[in-house]
């Protein structure tokens, strides 16, 4: 009896082996397949005019910053409509001061905390912002945390690997191997996204342990956090105004509770640093449904509609800041 139970299951792999590879090869299933979101690197014309030290840093204009990974980029959309470059279409049109108005976009896909703060420093004293938003996601924890600064200049931006794909456990080392089945793949990775979509995060997965990062103190949210003070000090010795935009899992906005220890822990960070103007994004999607800001069930990539929501509340957070100079009018 036994012998054939683990005959029928050997028959089952293969036949689904068979059957995935061969869908790989036609896309019969295509309709039904997790897509996976793409989120190539977009360079901003300020990149190249900072290269080339073209922007007056002295003169009289407004000159902003984006730090974050592929879902302040824009993984996904159009570059045109990620949220800096509807914020630059907000603040030009609401300019009454500047001559001109730079947003350098220095985003980059799978940045982590390390990432966004070595992009910091590269540009920070090339571009002298005014303003930089960094937008904060739940997997910045991730990755290598620890590495030194490449001490290469900015031509090198786009070639510099991002450190959150760098550093693999041995459980996913283990996983990676048996992920060389097709089948296993389809039906584990599959079985989890939809899992997570109705709201249950599977106990110890990658998404599971990242949250717990927090709430438990790991030492990735320890090295995160000391790589999050030292850009804090640094904007403040320099008086740039940092303003940090949190991204909720824009997929999982029907279950916020997943997120409340997490949540807890990352706004306690920033509240013990007043001069950062704070933005919470799970606040600023109260009440809506994730079905109309994203742009698959089983991602949480925001679209075009979430970009513009979030570049209106930054726009509105920079009126603020300048309301008493009245650089930007009303919009």
């Amino acid at each position: 009896m036994f012998k054939k139970i683990i005959f029928s299951i050997l028959i089952f792999v293969v036949a689904g082996e068979l059957l995935i590879r061969f869908d790989e090869a036609f896309e019969f299933m295509s309709e039904s397949r997790v897509v996976k979101i793409e989120t190539s690197l977009k360079i901003t014309p300020e990149y190249d005019m900072v290269k080339n030290n073209s922007i007056n840093v002295e003169g009289n204009n407004f000159r902003l910053m984006v730090l974050g990974d592929s879902y302040i980029h824009g993984g996904g959309i159009e570059f045109k409509d990620n949220f800096s470059q509807q914020l630059k279409i907000l603040l030009n049109k609401a300019n009454s001061k500047f001559d001109e108005v730079y947003v350098l976009d220095v985003s980059k896909p799978s940045s982590n905390n390390f990432d966004n703060s070595q992009t910091y420093f590269q540009f920070v004293d090339k571009f002298k912002p005014n303003v930089v938003v960094l937008g904060y996601n739940y997997n910045d924890v991730m990755g290598e945390l620890d590495k030194e600064r490449t001490l290469a200049g900015i031509d090198s931006f786009s070639d510099i690997k991002a450190s959150s794909a760098e550093k693999e456990s041995f459980i996913k080392k283990v996983y990676n191997i048996v992920y060389q089945s097709r089948f296993v793949f389809y039906v584990l990775h599959n079985l989890h996204d939809e899992l997570k979509a109705h709201g249950y995060i599977v106990p110890n997965s990658s998404f599971d342990l990242n949250l717990k990062s927090y709430y438990l103190n790991r030492a990735n949210w320890i090295k995160s956090q000391a790589l999050l003070q030292e850009l804090i000090a640094d904007t403040e010795k320099k008086n740039i105004q940092l303003m940090v935009l949190k991204f909720p899992e824009i997929n999982l906005l029907e279950y916020p509770g997943i997120f409340t220890k997490a949540d807890t822990s990352i706004n306690n960070f920033f509240a013990r640093n007043p001069s950062v103007d704070y933005i919470d994004g799970t606040a600023l999607f109260n009440g809506e449904k994730s079905k109309d800001n994203i742009l698959s069930r089983y991602d949480g990539h925001p679209n075009e509609k979430a970009h513009k929501k979030m570049a209106r509340e930054v726009f509105n957070e920079i009126k603020k800041i300048t309301a008493s100079r009245n650089d930007f009018n009303k919009q």
